[in-house]
């Protein structure tokens, strides 16, 4: 069994929004401003100020309405049915659609309170529900910050070193298909998990009001790079999948200059990761900069198989699979250069903080 930091937050948010109403003798709405707290929890900074305010409009909005539908119709049930329909509509109406549950909650528990003072319990209850959504935001701020940029990281390192195990693999006709096909399933489900890390990452730092924010922003362009690259290698690992029997009837000439060609970009993703780690020189990885005669006969080996396959044995397949393979390469070639030239730049410029966010604009472009 695991209990994480959410976890803790949750259960600590959820003692005091039950204990303070205790101590401010509001007893009757501690567990309206528990289930607010639970609710209003979130995994970051920037989340939670926008849950904070949304919140707090959609409570208020939902509390006046309970009261004045209370005191002109009544709290039947169908009046009560029929304030929750206008208050989801309203809160539609303006975009907040992620808190409409805890609204709707606090407009039927005002609506069916007993009591005589219903208005000084209406009251109470709205300012209970705000206290939940309070407690909740200064939990999820003040304790347990979260570290999305390390778990952002080694997800990275990892997902990226299988992906590339398989590229090797499948280039060296080592590889089982069935074994290669479900693994490829597994990767495709971590891209999903970075682009959830990058995401909660980038809202931390488009929020971040430090002194070095133009540096954070950089990173942040930075990893938009890293993980576009790393799903460029895992579509170029799922082609050389998909067309295992047309890579394994390439001419052996060809396929060395693949596996060689190969070795040389994903040695250099490797290389590039280290460097962004502060590991590896910022000056060194030039990958790129080999003899363009070694090049120009790479490009040219693919196009003389592909015409060849499409001329003399008329098959458009195989002809089509050169081509999707070549492509898939160029293709992860050049997101690496660019990568390289992102994660170069802002390690020099970690030298020489005076940076502007022109600056990080340009590089984005």
């Amino acid at each position: 069994m695991k209990i994480g930091a959410r976890t803790m937050k949750t259960g600590l948010a959820i003692t005091l929004a039950l204990a303070i109403p205790y101590l401010l003798d509001m007893k009757t709405a501690a567990v309206l401003a528990a289930i607010s707290a639970i609710f209003a929890l979130q995994p970051s900074l920037k989340r939670s100020v926008k849950t904070l305010k949304d919140r707090v409009f959609a409570n208020i909005v939902g509390g006046v309405l309970a009261i004045v539908v209370n005191l002109t119709l009544g709290n039947h049930f169908i009046f009560v049915g029929l304030a929750s329909v206008l208050l989801i509509a309203i809160l539609n109406q303006f975009n907040l659609g992620p808190v409409i549950g805890l609204a709707t909650v606090t407009l039927i528990v005002i609506m069916m309170s007993p009591g005589t003072n219903f208005i000084f319990s209406a009251t109470i209850r709205i300012l209970a529900t705000l206290l939940g959504v309070v407690i909740a935001f200064l939990v999820n701020t003040l304790f347990f910050p979260p570290k999305y940029e390390e778990k952002l990281y080694h997800l990275i390192d990892y997902t990226t070193s299988e992906i590339m195990k398989w590229i090797r693999a499948s280039v060296r006709k080592n590889s089982e298909y069935a074994i290669l096909k479900k693994d490829l399933k597994w990767v495709k489900s971590e891209l999903d998990r970075l682009e959830t890390y990058y995401s909660l990452f980038k809202d931390e730092g488009t929020y971040s009001r430090k002194k070095n924010r133009s540096q954070i922003l950089r990173k942040i362009v930075v990893y938009r790079q890293i993980i576009s690259t790393t799903k460029v290698a895992y579509n170029l690992a799922s082609i050389l999948h998909r067309q295992e029997n047309s890579f394994n009837h390439f001419p052996e000439e060809l396929r060395i200059q693949i596996r060689e060609r190969l070795e040389t970009l994903l040695s250099a993703h490797e290389q590039i990761l280290l460097k962004f780690n502060g590991r590896v020189s910022p000056n060194e990885v030039n990958f790129i900069d080999y003899k363009e005669s070694l090049r120009s006969k790479f490009m040219h080996s693919f196009f003389d198989e592909a015409n060849m396959e499409a001329e003399i044995n008329k098959d458009l397949t195989q002809s089509n699979a050169v081509i999707h393979i070549m492509s898939s390469i160029l293709k992860y070639e050049e997101f690496l250069n660019r990568l390289n030239i992102l994660v170069t730049s802002y390690k020099k410029d970690l030298k020489n903080p005076q940076t502007t966010i022109d600056n990080i604009q340009h590089i984005e472009q």
